[in-house]
């Protein structure tokens, strides 16, 4: 025959399991309370809140860099366009001129022709 557990060692077994199942059971009772609800969201919230400034702070050193990076590209851009901008005008002007001209003398040698 096998040999059975004391008496007393199985009772505190099942008291341990009882005392157990109680702090589930309180536990349980505490987090249903719609106060306990409520802090429990207001703390999701500002976890979430918490992700978002964390993702700010990490980047937000690289992202001023590269935006300074693009304000001095435009800067540049900037000037480069008002110079070209002005010459392509006189360019457009001086190729105007000279067309004009040309449709001139084109003109006044076509009614010699005729």
């Amino acid at each position: 025959m096998t040999k059975h557990r004391p008496v007393a060692d199985r009772i505190a077994e099942t008291q341990a399991q009882l005392n157990a199942l109680i702090a589930k059971a309180n536990k349980d009772t505490i987090n249903e309370s719609p106060e306990i609800q409520a802090i429990d969201d207001e703390i999701r919230v500002i976890t979430n809140s918490m992700l978002k400034y964390n993702r700010w702070a990490s980047e937000g050193e690289e992202k001023i860099s590269n935006f300074e990076a693009r304000v001095v590209e435009w800067e540049n851009r900037l000037a480069e366009a008002q110079v070209k901008r002005s010459e392509a005008t006189k360019a457009i002007e001086a190729l105007r001129s000279k067309r004009k001209a040309l449709a001139e003398d084109m003109a006044q040698s076509l009614e010699l022709e005729a």
